[in-house]
């Protein structure tokens, strides 16, 4: 199992006033909300969080093919380690490792149940536009990309037939879909 999300910032400016009032207690739990105020960087903090809570989402909804909005039922830390951004994700009783890419354009989450899982994910970035399908199938010379029933992505081998977990984020310019790393695409 596997998710990811992706916040493009420069869209995230544009769109969402995270300052207005009710906004940290809607979204972010007591303790992400003094990280975010403690943060160098609150703005990228505010969205590293929502990243990692929206990548967790995505596993979530692959398991239980329930859609729902409650940001405050899953709850971040944040690790600062070297120079990776890792973390962690709380959902009921399960728990989701995060791993992050944060630069001046995005930031992406990618989220598993499993540590060694984070190391064995391939990620293919596209621009965001309605026919990324189109584009990963075309270059990928041995699996297509294909949504389920529910909406939910998948790799699909083109010679055997055979499924594999992948996920799909995308806002403003950006697109990234992830799936592991053994597959050559």
């Amino acid at each position: 199992m596997l998710g990811n999300d992706i916040v493009d910032l420069n869209r995230a400016k544009v769109e969402s006033n995270w300052k207005r009032a009710g906004y940290f207690a809607k979204i972010f739990n007591a303790e992400e909300q003094a990280q975010v105020v403690d943060s160098i960087a609150p703005e990228k903090m505010i969205w590293l969080l929502w990243s990692m809570k929206e990548a967790a989402y995505k596993i979530i909804n692959r398991m239980s093919l329930q859609r729902f909005n409650s940001p405050l039922k899953f709850s971040c830390k944040n690790l600062l380690l070297a120079d990776k951004n890792m973390g962690f994700v709380k959902f009921e009783d399960k728990i989701f490792l995060t791993k992050s890419v944060i630069n001046e354009n995005f930031i992406h989450t990618i989220a598993s149940p499993k540590a060694n899982t984070l190391s064995k994910i391939q990620t293919c970035y596209l621009n965001n536009n309605d026919n990324y399908v189109l584009a990963f199938n075309t270059q990928s010379a041995n699996y297509f990309l294909e949504k389920n029933g529910n909406g939910i992505p998948n790799l699909i081998n083109k010679t055997s037939g055979k499924s594999y977990d992948a996920s799909v984020s995308h806002h403003g310019k950006y697109l990234a879909i992830i799936f592991p790393s053994n597959l050559k695409i």
